[in-house]
């Protein structure tokens, strides 16, 4: 009786723990992204990088001549602690990005490196994710003090091109400084 009431116990611990909110995602980090160091291999000219990183029609697409696989880098212009990611795919549902790989402060990654090795974190997106615009959450132990990111999209729906109309951080800077507690150097 006393190990069947303990099992109960442990049940309705377990459903309040399931019906709990979840974390906080933060903010969006836009401001934090350097776009003019907005760098993608094998993106279409005509549909570059800095279309994923501004609200609009505009959509980042792969070059349709050489093959789906994306690599964007992004620099940060202060290093900034990521809870979270916003991908959404273009205008056509088959050319969604499905699988991405994140890897931190590893600027001068290329393709070979991209699809051997493991990333920081590795991604599945969902219908949710690439049309509803869910956030998928990220460990947010491994992205602390972030000042730059590279995501290898390798894989989409079936599409000749990945399209990806929107790439958005969630989370805070790193450091935050309140004014009110700054005091200047005396001389």
């Amino acid at each position: 009786a006393c190990l069947a009431a303990l099992a109960q116990g442990a049940r309705q611990t377990a459903g309040v723990r399931s019906r709990a909110p979840t974390a906080k995602l933060g903010s969006p980090l836009d401001e934090f992204v350097e776009s003019s160091r907005l760098e993608c291999l094998n993106q279409d000219d005509a549909q570059p990088v800095q279309n994923a990183f501004q609200d609009g029609a505009a959509f980042l697409s792969s070059d349709r001549d050489v093959d789906e696989e994306l690599l964007v880098k992004v620099q940060f212009v202060q290093p900034v602690k990521l809870r979270a990611i916003r991908i959404l795919g273009g205008p056509d549902a088959e050319s969604a990005p499905v699988a991405v790989k994140i890897f931190q402060a590893n600027p001068n990654i290329g393709f070979d490196e991209a699809a051997d090795e493991a990333g920081t974190e590795e991604l599945l997106l969902t219908e949710e994710n690439v049309r509803g615009g869910e956030p998928v959450q990220l460990r947010y132990v491994k992205f602390q003090n972030v000042q730059s990111l590279q995501l290898f999209f390798w894989e989409n729906g079936g599409g000749e091109q990945t399209q990806v109309s929107r790439i958005q951080f969630l989370g805070e800077p790193a450091a935050n400084m309140d004014m009110k507690d700054w005091k200047p150097c005396k001389s």
